[in-house]
C-alpha cells in the first residue's frame, strides 16, 4: 500500500466514524480505481458503508457488490454485507446466496457465525433439511471446545476423596458420616473460620462426606460444567465456579455457625443458577445438546431445593442456596464472554456488532464485586463468632 493510499482510507474511516459521510465518499473515491484489489475493495466498503448511513441503500448495495467483485481481502465483507441487506430488504433467497459466497471467502473463525445466520434463513424460509445441515456445521465451528477446567475438578474431587478415605483408613460411607483427616480439617465451620482458617471457605467445596455425596456432585458436575465452561470461557469459569463455591460457605458461616458443611454442591447449585437466569436474561443461542440440559435447569434446582429442605438435618441448604445466589447473580449481571445472543448474531454493514458485550475490564469489576459481596458477608460472620 502506497503512503498515500494508506492515509485516504485512514482519513476516510475517520470521516465516516465522525458522521461526515459525504467527505468520506469523497475522499475515498479515487481509492476504487486502485490496482491493489485489497484497497480498492476497502474503498468500496467503506463507500457502502458511507451511503447505508446516508438512507441510500440502493447505491450502497451497489458498492458493497463492488467491494465483493474486488476479489481483494474485502471480499467476503462485501459480501455479508450485501447479505444483510438483503435480509433487511426481505429478499431472503438473495441473502442465502450471498451468505454462501461470504462463506467461501471467510476467514476460519467467522465461519461457524456465517453458517449458523444461513441455518436461520433456511428455516425461515421452509428449507429444514438443509437449515439442519448448516446448524451442524455451525456447531462443528463451535464446539472444537475441550472442557478441561471442568474434567481437571472432577479429577481434584475424586482425588482428594481418595487420599481422604486412604488417611482415614477406607471408612467409606454410603450416604454420609465418612470423611477422614482432610474432611476434618478443611470442611467449613465458622469457629475454624474465624480462628484464622479462612481457607475452609474453598477447601470445603473439595471435599465429600460419602460415596453417594461424591458421586451426585461429580455426575451434575459432568453435564453442566462442560456447557458453562464453553459459554463463559475457562478462566472466567474457574472464577465462578470459585465464587459460587465461597458463596456457599459463607451463608453457611452467616446463618448455621455450629454447622460445619463440605461438598461441591454449592458450586453446582450454583452452576444451575448460573444457567437458569443466563438463557432466560441474555437469549442464548445455543445448540440441542446444551439447550436441552439448560432447558432443565429450572425443574433441577426446584426439585433439589425440595430434597434439601426437606433433609435439613442432613444436607445444608446453606450451602446450596449460598451458591445458588452468587450464580442467578453473575448470570443477571454478566452475559457469557464466548456465547452468541440474538442480540449480537447481526452485524452493521461496517462489520461491527451491533449489541457488543462487556469490555474485560467490566467484567473483571463484575466479578471483583461480587467477591466484595462475599468478603463483607465472611467480615460480618468471624465478628459474630467473636
Amino acid at each position: 500500500m502506497t503512503d498515500e493510499a494508506a492515509l485516504r482510507l485512514e482519513e476516510g474511516r475517520r470521516l465516516l466514524d465522525g458522521g461526515d459521510l459525504t467527505a468520506a465518499v469523497t475522499i475515498l473515491a479515487p481509492l476504487t480505481g486502485h490496482p491493489d484489489p485489497d484497497r480498492s475493495g476497502e474503498a468500496w466498503l467503506l463507500i457502502g458503508n458511507a451511503r447505508y448511513r446516508s438512507d441510500d441503500e440502493t447505491g450502497a448495495l451497489e458498492a458493497w457488490q463492488q467491494a465483493a467483485a474486488s476479489g481483494g481481502s474485502a471480499a467476503w465483507l462485501g459480501w455479508r454485507s450485501m447479505a444483510e441487506q438483503h435480509v433487511r430488504s426481505g429478499n431472503l433467497d438473495e441473502a442465502v446466496a450471498a451468505y454462501r459466497e461470504a462463506d467461501r471467502r471467510a476467514p476460519t473463525a467467522e465461519r461457524g457465525a456465517i453458517a449458523n445466520r444461513i441455518a436461520w434463513l433456511l428455516k425461515e424460509t421452509g428449507h429444514d433439511f438443509a437449515s439442519r445441515r448448516q446448524f451442524n456445521r455451525a456447531r462443528g465451528a463451535y464446539a472444537a471446545y475441550l472442557p478441561w477446567v471442568t474434567y481437571a475438578l472432577i479429577a481434584i474431587n475424586v482425588v482428594v476423596f481418595l487420599v481422604d478415605s486412604a488417611l482415614g483408613g477406607f471408612r467409606l460411607s454410603l450416604f454420609g458420616s465418612g470423611g477422614g483427616p482432610l474432611l476434618e480439617q478443611g470442611a467449613v465451620y465458622q469457629q475454624a473460620v474465624a480462628a484464622g482458617e479462612w481457607w475452609r471457605i474453598f477447601t470445603s467445596a473439595f471435599l465429600h462426606l460419602g460415596i453417594l455425596h461424591i458421586a451426585f456432585n461429580m455426575y451434575a458436575l459432568y453435564l453442566f460444567g462442560p456447557v458453562m465452561e464453553q459459554l463463559y470461557g475457562h478462566l472466567e469459569y474457574v472464577v465462578l465456579y470459585m465464587l459460587c463455591a465461597a458463596g456457599g460457605s459463607i451463608l453457611t458461616i452467616l446463618v448455621a455457625p455450629n454447622t460445619a458443611a463440605a461438598g461441591a454442591s454449592g458450586a453446582i447449585f450454583g452452576l444451575l443458577g448460573l444457567g437458569f437466569v443466563v438463557t432466560r436474561r441474555h437469549h442464548l443461542m445455543l445448540d440441542r445438546h446444551s439447550r436441552a440440559l439448560l432447558s432443565q435447569a429450572g425443574s433441577l434446582l426446584i426439585i433439589n431445593l425440595v430434597i434439601t429442605f426437606a433433609a435439613p438435618t442432613l444436607i445444608s441448604w446453606t450451602g446450596h442456596v449460598g451458591g445458588l445466589l452468587v450464580g442467578a447473580l453473575i448470570g443477571l449481571l454478566l452475559s457469557p464472554a464466548q456465547g452468541f445472543t440474538l442480540g449480537g448474531r447481526w452485524r452493521g454493514p461496517g462489520g461491527e456488532q451491533v449489541e457488543s458485550g462487556l469490555p474485560l475490564a467490566l467484567r473483571a469489576g463484575v466479578y471483583a464485586v461480587v467477591a466484595v459481596l462475599l468478603l463483607v458477608g465472611w467480615y460480618v460472620a468471624i465478628g459474630r463468632a467473636g
